[in-house]
């Protein structure tokens, strides 16, 4: 929990017997002791997390200053910058810095949601706001339409269409 709560900087919501759980933006972190069990199951079964970050390097530069440990220092690649730490018990945690792109385009709701976080990663936020989660693994979604995706997540015509007009003003205006 301290690592969590004091290095990380994850505002800690609530405790119970077993699990301890902590506020992220659209996500909750929850932690708790494996089962007797758990404890025999490969290193690769363990969740990997990721934290987007607006700099990655100062974010860094602060972990460094409280003694996290980092398989290696922040990176460019692709989409951005990355960078993974590793908690107190080994978990690797991935930081990642998302490139803002400058390229104007306009979306419509049948545009491709995996065309447009291919180009723009920062339009995540955009479907969030809107109650669409969508995790790197989830390939239906990314390969769907903007309005394919709104309906399997439960959006209303008029909802998709403000999805819609949204994207197209986060994405068109400077960054």
């Amino acid at each position: 929990i301290a690592f969590y709560r004091d290095v990380l900087n994850i505002p800690f919501d609530y405790a119970a017997p077993g699990w301890a759980q902590f506020k992220s933006s659209g996500a909750a972190l929850v932690l708790h002791p494996k089962l007797a069990s758990q404890k025999a199951q490969p290193q690769n079964s363990r969740v990997h997390i990721t934290f987007r970050v607006d700099d990655l390097d100062a974010v860094y530069r602060a972990l460094i200053a409280k003694s996290v440990r980092f398989i290696a220092p922040p990176a460019v690649v692709g989409f951005g910058k990355h960078a993974t730490l590793l908690d107190p018990e080994d978990n690797q945690i991935d930081l990642i810095e998302w490139a803002m792109s400058n390229e104007a385009r306009v979306i419509s709701d049948a545009t491709i949601v995996n065309d447009i976080l291919a180009k723009s990663p920062e339009a995540m936020s955009v479907f969030e706001d809107h109650g669409i989660r969508i995790c790197g693994g989830c390939i239906v979604l990314l390969n769907a339409s903007v309005r394919g995706t709104a309906e399997y997540s439960g959006l209303s015509p008029r909802e998709t269409a403000e999805l819609v007009q949204e994207l197209n003003e986060k994405l068109s205006s400077p960054h």
